[in-house]
């Protein structure tokens, strides 16, 4: 049963804005207040390894005990399960790591959706994002109240982001999932990274900016097209925005992007040691040595953000575990390994020395798609005088990464910010304090539902008749709402009458679609794929051809929303489109 929504009107504003970023590999808050709302503070203290390591955002990781009760996350749940490890007291827990990836192109998402741990036990997904959510909420509050102790809840209002290429049903997840953190829907805004990203990075000063100039690339001036190329972890997100009059953006070309993130190097770089060791001894080393696994990711992922594309060689180091097993379990000696690698790979000690041609391999595929892509969509003729790329997002901080768009596109200005892994999490600050900032944004899908018609042998399929006290009519008829590609304006309202197909019905089931066709005509084609539901409440004592509503579905914010009214009655209710 859908439940009664946040109101459609801007949300009331409260003393204090807090962004939430659940990232795919790290995860963060920070905050402005209603007085100095472009003063953002992130938090400043997420330590790792034993305080020896602080960063601004700490690691995507939660664990849970073997009865399923969360313990930390963090680095604090990174260090715990890596001490369990090492004392082979693991068994049993729930170590998640890099979660969010989960949300990705799930055609089955629900509430009931379930995800696996590093070892492959499953937990409810609502359950471990929840417990993310609910983590980082509860830091921020217990930081900030240390400032303000008279803080309360109602005076927060709380941005969780999510990435523009996700879909309804991963949004709506996501706001289930804050709401069983304890936000309370009413104070609770989901903003698109990349939108977010943009929105910082019109105020800000980035890193070859002189200091007397407000806006050296010229980002801010009316009508200035420019992309954003968010990079997280695990996804990859590409925006086109125009500066508007009034400090707005317009969004030119719906969202695109995949699964082109730094995990995708990670996963090459994963790759490489099991061609090294062979399949089933690598499987043996990550069960028996799981602690000294876990410090090499790591090592591996602060180094990697360094690799440039005239690099010689990176220098990776490994536990003398696995110089151990290597020799044990394969009965030869690291020297042929070098051998094997025709020399781009010598193992010293602790030392694993990688030479360009081989580690340059785990950058190539995903950097290659992001390329790929952002090229093929400045072609478009409506993009041709897009003359700026900004680079945000943590993998943006890479090297390689800034030196391949230098070098793919040396005709345009490419623009990365100070703290460029920042950029979505302060932008969300700023979203919440005013959501009216993009004005208008491009469908994704042709969106629209299901509806059912008077049936008529020479337009309908036989197959689609049924019987209903309204008659005989035509079912799966894709009602279209909005269609791909279309410009939407925040707020804009489609609306139907809609009526019940049975006598005294007390509510009617709407199913709502996407497609990827322009024209769909029954919900049934391919391409089309159902994102919710909506339970419309309808008048139990009224006949079918009496009880109707009013259905109005409103578009162009960064959630889909809807609301009925009446025709009888008169009352209107806010509406869910329920998982």
């Amino acid at each position: 049963m859908a439940t009664d929504s946040p109101k459609t009107t801007k949300l009331k504003q409260r003393l204090i804005v807090t962004a939430i970023d659940i990232g795919t590999t790290y995860s963060g808050w920070a905050y402005s207040t209603l007085n100095d709302p472009d003063k953002v503070y992130a938090n400043q203290a997420w330590f790792a390894d034993e305080g020896s390591f602080a960063s601004l955002k700490t690691s995507s990781c939660l664990l849970f005990t073997p009865e399923k009760e969360f313990k930390h996350f963090g680095y604090e749940a990174e260090t715990e399960f890596v001490r369990l490890a090492g004392e082979n007291e693991h068994q049993g827990w729930y170590y998640f790591r890099r979660f969010k990836m989960a949300l990705l192109n799930d055609q089955k998402l629900n509430r009931y959706t379930t995800i696996e741990d590093i070892s492959g036990k499953k937990m409810p997904a609502l359950v471990v994002f929840a417990n993310a959510i609910k983590f980082l909420k509860d830091n921020f509050t217990a930081t900030v109240r240390n400032r303000v102790p008279s803080l309360e809840d109602t005076d927060v209002t709380y941005v969780l982001t999510v990435p523009a290429i996700w879909d309804a049903m991963a949004k709506r997840f996501m706001r289930e999932a804050a709401v069983e953190a304890g936000i309370p829907n009413k104070q609770l805004v989901i903003a698109l990274e990349s939108e977010a990203a943009s929105v910082w990075c019109q105020g800000i000063k980035t890193e070859i900016q002189r200091c007397d100039e407000i806006d050296a690339f010229g980002i801010s001036a009316v009508g200035t097209r420019y992309m954003i190329v968010d990079l997280g972890g695990g996804t990859a997100d590409i925006t086109v925005h125009e500066r508007r009059p009034n400090n707005t953006l317009l969004e030119i070309h719906e969202p695109i992007g995949g699964p082109w993130g730094g995990i995708e190097v990670d996963k090459n770089f994963i790759e490489l040691l099991v061609v090294i060791f062979g399949a089933s001894e690598w499987e043996k080393y990550k069960r028996n040595e799981l602690e000294d696994l876990l410090y090499m990711y790591r090592d591996f992922e602060a180094r990697k953000r360094n690799i440039q594309l005239t690099f010689k060689q990176i220098i990776i180091k490994v536990p003398s575990s696995l110089k151990e097993h290597y020799e044990r379990n394969r009965d030869r000696s690291i020297s042929e390994v070098e051998h094997l690698f025709d020399g781009n790979i010598t193992w010293q000690k602790d030392k694993l020395k990688i030479y360009a041609s081989l580690i340059g391999n785990c950058f190539e595929e995903p950097v290659e798609k992001i390329i790929y892509n952002v090229e093929k969509l400045l072609s478009k003729q409506k993009l041709r005088n897009v003359s700026k790329i900004i680079l945000v997002g943590g993998f943006s901080e890479s090297h390689y990464i800034q030196e391949s768009f230098r070098a793919k596109f040396a005709d345009k200005q490419i623009i990365i910010p100070a703290e460029c892994g920042l950029a979505v999490l302060k932008g969300a600050v700023l979203f919440g304090h005013n959501q009216s900032v993009v004005t208008a944004r491009i469908a994704r899908y042709t969106y629209g539902v299901n509806i059912a018609v008077p049936f008529d042998p020479t337009k309908h399929p036989r197959d689609k008749m049924i019987d209903t006290d309204a008659g005989k009519v035509c079912k799966d008829l894709f009602w279209k709402a909005v269609e791909i590609g279309q410009e939407i304006k925040d707020g804009h309202e489609v609306s139907r009458k809609g009526r019940a197909v049975n006598h005294f019905q007390a509510q009617v089931s709407i199913k709502f679609f996407k497609s990827t066709e322009r024209d769909p005509i029954f919900t049934t084609d391919k391409g089309c794929q159902v994102i919710g539901d909506i339970m419309v409440p309808m008048e139990c004592t009224l006949k079918a051809e009496d009880n109707a509503v009013e259905e109005i579905y409103i578009f162009g914010g960064t959630e889909l929303r809807f609301k009925s009214k009446h025709l009888a009655r008169g009352d209107t209710h806010e509406l869910n489109i329920d998982l």
